[in-house]
Parts: structure tokens; sequence; C-alpha cells
């Protein structure tokens, strides 16, 4: 009900902007002006004013009382309105309206009609009203009111209420109030479902509006077999992009249930999470961003949040960053907490406390054709067991683009010098020092046809990371273990643009060390021949395909490929299947994943299966079903998801009704 208002605003909007300016275009059959100033237009009466329009065979104006009547029936076309009228007036300085049997859409998407409204100043009074995003005509929902009242920048109040479904009375209420303002205290949307560990879960939050920049929600959480909980958010915003959001959930456990079993911590009866994120320039030029998220145990995401895929959460990250910097500079500094979820405790997780970045902008070296800048980080690691200490790393970067004719090439040289300090016993300092070095060399064809153009890039490249002893630094991130690198590479790129849109790119490379070693990632191969790599990248009529794939010389066998491709079916259903494969040295995997989507007029259907072929398992099944009547739509929604880890299934299945962009979703079984 609370869009019949907008009729009304868009009509008097009209009306008053007829009353009091003149450029307002008016044709009709006749004009007449009595005595009494008096104004009657009659016959085809159409009323222009910018993008508004009222026809009507009979339009009034007291010209001396400032009242438009409208006696018989009228249209109206306004921005956001339109429709038709049986009778009204309005009086411009009593500001006070009556219209008689409206009917229309506002936006073009909501349909509202009454028997009776009226506007006295900022309230608004209607009788027998109906609103709806479905046409009358269609009849699929609608509200109806006997009666009510809407005041603006306040509340909507209706009488006698029903909701009907297909012409069927679902839903009755003798009272119903609605705001009209964006931000109002009060009861929002409860959620009341199941989820893996409660037959029975209700969650009712309260908004509560503080002022005009903060606002706070509290949240009751009630699970029968859990226990009951508290959760509060308070949010305020101080300037354009300076805000604090903060949320704090308590939740005090009935007893030692069934998800604490063959856990490896003692059941806890008082569990919590603090969550903080805000951002804030307390100096000039300077930014600060904070977040905090630590909960109180590492089960905590898997048990709260078990109907999301919140529960895979393997860490929480909390830190507070302050970043500054001009054109030629930036300057950061950053204390960062890691709470591990997948440990048995936090002992052994990294902590940078604190960590300074300083980077030198990309320049030229003098008038040279030479490029340089230059990114210093000098971090305090810790660990509460294990290596702690200091270690600063610097790297200065040389680049020089150089062409020859139609020959690119690219020279980097980047000298990195590290120093670890006090991470042994004394004041012991071990340093590091590397030269990598890489050198890229590229040309470009290009043949045009008629109906496409044919680009070969051809490219070389040497790259090189001089040897050095690292074995006894200390381990701070993957950093610490760069391994030395003498490899050539051998590229060719191949692709045809199309103008109707089609594609094709094909990528082939090959790799030599000179090492008779080589890496990748940390992972040493002993042999001078790199995998193959061969890349395809293809959109045609449809078709796609995306697929990388590594040969192994020495073994004579594909090591990895990653490959998805899509295909239509007719026009409403398209395939898509995606396959991993790695045969790593010390792990293998191998996934397979198919999915399904078909559209036919107003129904949709998607379907979606990842399966494990190495352990021979499916680790989920997920399928949907919408239908969409344009004014509200049904789905139904299935969803298994396995954990091999902890041996759980996690299954919703759900029915949700759309009704004005509001979604209720009653979930049937958790299992």
């Amino acid at each position: 009900m609370r869009f019949v208002f907008f009729l009304l605003i868009n009509f008097f909007v009209f009306i008053l902007a007829y009353g009091q300016v003149n450029n307002v275009l008016i044709e009709s059959d006749s004009i007449e002006r009595d005595k009494d100033d008096v104004i009657t237009a009659k016959g085809n009466v159409v009323i222009t004013y910018f993008d508004k329009v009222l026809k009507s065979d009979v339009v009034i104006y007291d010209t001396k009382n400032k009242k438009i009547t409208l006696p018989q029936k009228f249209y109206i076309k306004t921005k956001t309105f339109e429709g038709t009228g049986g009778k009204g007036w309005f009086s411009i300085e009593e500001d006070e309206g009556e219209i008689f049997d409206y009917e229309g859409t506002v936006d073009g998407v909501y349909s509202v009609r009454g028997k009776y409204l009226k506007k006295v100043k900022d309230t608004y009074y209607f009788t027998d009203g109906e609103f709806s995003s479905c046409p009358f005509n269609q009849y699929d929902w609608n509200i109806k009111a006997k009666s009510g009242k809407l005041k603006e920048k306040d509340e909507l109040k209706a009488y006698n209420m029903t909701f009907r479904f297909c012409k069927i009375p679902i839903f009755y209420t003798p009272y119903f109030s609605y705001p009209t303002i964006d931000r109002k205290s009060g009861l929002l949307q409860p959620i009341i479902g199941q989820d893996t560990y409660n037959t029975f879960v209700y969650k009712q939050p309260l908004f509560l509006v503080i002022n005009d920049s903060s606002d706070m929600t509290i949240t009751t959480d009630y699970r029968n077999k859990q226990g009951f909980g508290l959760s509060t958010e308070y949010r305020r915003l101080f300037d354009k992009g300076v805000y604090l959001n903060s949320q704090i959930d308590l939740f005090k456990e009935k007893s030692n249930g069934s998800w604490w079993q063959n856990r490896d911590k003692t059941p806890i009866t008082n569990r919590w999470r603090i969550k903080l994120d805000s951002n804030y320039s307390p100096f000039n030029n300077w930014q600060v961003y904070t977040k905090i998220d630590i909960p109180s145990d590492k089960y905590f995401f898997e048990d709260f949040y078990n109907f999301s895929f919140l529960k895979y959460t393997a860490f929480t990250q909390s830190y507070i960053t302050a970043r500054t910097g001009n054109k030629d500079y930036l300057l950061e500094t950053n204390l960062n907490y890691f709470y591990d979820l997948t440990a048995p405790n936090n002992k052994q997780t990294l902590q940078r406390l604190p960590e300074i970045r300083f980077y030198w902008k990309e320049r030229q070296l003098f008038n040279l054709p030479v490029f340089y800048d230059f990114l210093s980080e000098s971090t305090y690691f810790y660990r509460q067991e294990g290596t702690s200490g200091l270690r600063f790393d610097n790297t200065l970067r040389l680049s020089n683009y150089t062409y020859f004719g139609s020959i690119l090439n690219n020279f980097e040289l980047s000298p990195r010098l590290t120093l670890y300090l006090n991470t042994k016993d004394g004041n012991t300092i071990d340093t590091r020092f590397l030269i990598p070095l890489k050198n890229t060399t590229q040309t470009t064809f290009i043949k045009n046809y008629s109906n496409f153009n044919h680009i070969i890039i051809p490219q070389i490249s040497f790259e090189y990371i001089s040897k050095v002893n690292q074995s006894n630094l200390p381990i701070y991130d993957r950093n610490d273990r760069i391994n030395e690198k003498e490899d050539i590479d051998l590229t060719l790129y191949n692709i045809l643009n199309f103008k109707n849109d089609y594609f094709l790119r094909w990528k082939l490379s090959q790799g030599y060390s000179f090492l008779n070693y080589y890496y990748i990632g940390d992972t040493k191969y002993n042999s001078k021949t790199k995998p193959l790599e061969s890349s395809v990248f293809l959109n045609i009529k449809g078709y796609s395909l995306d697929s990388i794939l590594y040969y192994d010389w020495d073994k004579r066998n594909i090591s990895r490929t990653v490959s998805t491709a899509s295909i239509p079916i007719y026009k409403y259903a398209t395939y898509s299947v995606s396959y991993i494969e790695d045969k790593g040295e010390t792990q293998q995997n191998k996934q397979i994943s198919n999915a399904l989507s078909i559209n036919y007029l107003n129904y949709s259907f998607s379907g979606y299966i990842l399966t494990n072929l190495q352990q021979k398992y499916t680790q989920r099944k997920m399928f949907t079903f919408n239908w969409n009547r344009g004014c509200w739509s049904l789905s139904f929604g299935y969803l298994d998801d396995y954990n091999i880890t902890t041996q759980k299934h996690y299954k919703t299945i759900y029915v949700m009704i759309n009704i004005l962009d509001i979604h209720y979703k009653f979930p049937f079984v958790r299992n």
C-alpha cells in the first residue's frame, strides 16, 4: 500500500505546476473564462507540462481560489506514474484534494487502484486500496486494505488488510503499519528454519536508529539444541569514506553437542566472535584501515555458519594498516595478526608485528632509456613457538625497453639484498644477495583477411637467478627460499580475431634449463627439459573452450591439465564440463565437474555436480529450479556439500518465494 501515495504525489505535482507556471501547453476544442475568473476547457483537453500529460473532456480551474476540478474521467502520465481516475479536485492554497476510482501503474512495475484517495496537508487517506506488482488482470497476487492513512516521513497505517494469491485470501490482519522513511527503528524480518545441528532455529533482528549517521542491529538467536545467542552490530558513517562497522556475537551453548565429537579440543560453553572494520584519516594524506576478526575457537565458523561456505574459513586476519604517498612514493605500515583455524593452536602461526613497506615509483634514470623503481620491506616477524626476528628486504629494479625495427626487447635487472637480525641467540646478522635478471624478445606479425585477422607473436625469454646458500636462513615466508634459475623459454602465440566476435587464442611454450633441473613452485624436477605448455581459448557460435595442459617429456604423459568446455544445446540449454588432473611428485588430484543450465519461457533449471575422481567421492551436488512469473518468482534448491576431512555432509533443501524483491526462504531439511 505504500505505493498508492506515489499516485497522488505525481498527480498533484503536475496540477501544482499547471496552477503556478504559465508555460503550460493547453489543447482543447474550446476554452471559456467567466466573470469569476473560472477557466473551463472542454472537448479533447490535453494539458502538457514538460514530461507530464493530462487528458480529459473537461478541466476547470478557479484562478481566484486556485482550485482545479476534474469532473469527468481523466488520464494522467508522468515520469513515474500512468493511469486513470474517475474524477477529482485539488486546492493549491489549502494543499488538499480528492481522487475517486483511480487505477494505474507506478514506475512501470507496480499496479495500484482504489475507490477513494484524499490528501490533507502531509496525510493521505484511502479506502478500498489495492496494490500488486502483477497486472490486476493477471491476478497472481495482490494486497487489499479496506481503509488506511499514510503520513509523509512517518508511516502507513492500513486496516483490514488481506493478502490474496490467485484470488484466494492467504493472510489477513486487522491492522498493518509500514514506515514511509528509509530508516526507522523496529523489528526486521525474522529467520525461521533449521541448520545442520538444530531442528529449529529462530533469529529475530531489531533495528535501532541512533541518529542520522549511526544505527545498530540487535539479533536474538535461539537454537533448540545448541542454545541461545545475541549479536550486536553497530554502524557509523563519519564522513565520505570514513566509517566504523563493529559486530559482537555471544552464544551460550546448552551442553556438549554431537558436533564436538572427534575434535581435538574440549567443548566450550561460552562462544563468541569480535569483528570490526573501519577506515579513517587521522592525519593529512594518511589513510588508516583497521580490521579485527577473532572467534573464540577454531570451530566457530563451522558450527555457526554451517549452512554457508563460511564453514570452510581457514583463517581470520586482523590488522591496522596506515598508508600515505604522492606522485613519487608510497609508504605503508602494517600490524597483522593471523588466526589459523586449521591448526590445533595458533602458536606456530606467523605474525607481522609490524611491517613497513616503502616503494619509490618507477621513473627514468637521467635521460637514459632505462627506468628504475625501488621496494623496501622491513618486517618484525613473530611466532609464539618458532623463529622470530627482523627482516629487511630491498629490491632495486632496472628495466629497458628497446625496439629494433619490429622487434621489442625488454631487459630487467633486479638486485635484491635481504638482512636478517636477531633470528638466533645473540645479535647475529644473516645476509642474502640475489641477482635476478630477465630478458624477453618478441615481435608481431599481422595478416589481415576478409573476415578475420591472424596475429602471430613469437617470443624468447631468458631468466637467471644467482645461486646462494639459503639453508641456514630463517623461514619467514616463501620469499626466504628463492631457488636458483637459468631457464630459457620459447613461446608462440597464435590469435584469430573474427569480425563477428569469434575468437581463438593458442599458446605453445617450451622451456629448457641450463642447470639440469628446474622448479615448479617449490618442487624440484631433475631434467633439462621443462614441460610443454599448451593453452587454448576459443569462443565460436556459443561454443567455448579454455584449456591448459603440461606434457612431461621424461615421463611421456600429461602432468597437469585444467580444461573447461561449454556446449550450447539448441537455444534453451547449455552444458559445461570442467576437468582438473595433477600428477604431482608427492600428491595427485583428479576432479571433474558437470553443469547444466536450461532456460525455457519463464522456467529455469541449473545443476552442478563436483566429483573427486582420485578419491572416488562426490564433493558437491547443487540443483535449483526457478519459476519466474515476472511479478513474483518461486525457487526450489538443493545443496549437498561433503567435507572429506571431517566426513560430514551438509545438506539443504529450501523453497524461496520472491515478492516485491523480498525473499522468504523456508529451509526444509539440513542434515
